[in-house]
């Protein structure tokens, strides 16, 4: 009896399953950064605010501040070029950029 494991169909369900699922990942991303995605999130309803809450507190509060206030001379650059935390209130900058570059930049760095 042959070893299933030397089977040229197993070796191809063992090649291609990790590209599906690796094609998969990329497809829910970009769905989730096209229009009708993260794009148009209102920072006006109060649910989505109240969901976002715990995010913010957890992974931003620490540099843009409790209160949306951000760091301390944060328009003047750092040695390595960066930025210091803007606040995100209406005195920051943040407010004129729109939802897809702010989800890159918190993902993937500035």
């Amino acid at each position: 009896m042959a070893d299933r494991t030397d089977t040229p169909w197993r070796k191809r369900v063992l090649v291609l399953a990790p590209i599906a699922v690796a094609a998969l990942g990329v497809a829910v991303f970009q769905q989730m950064t096209s229009e009708g995605g993260i794009d148009g999130a209102d920072p006006m309803d109060a649910e989505l605010v109240a969901l976002g809450e715990p995010a913010y507190a957890r992974y931003c509060a620490e540099c843009h501040g409790k209160n949306l206030e951000g760091q301390p001379n944060w328009r003047v650059r750092l040695p390595d070029g960066s930025l210091r935390a803007p606040p995100h209130d209406a005195s920051g900058h943040t407010w004129h950029h729109p939802d897809r570059q702010l989800f890159e930049v918190t993902k993937f760095g500035g």
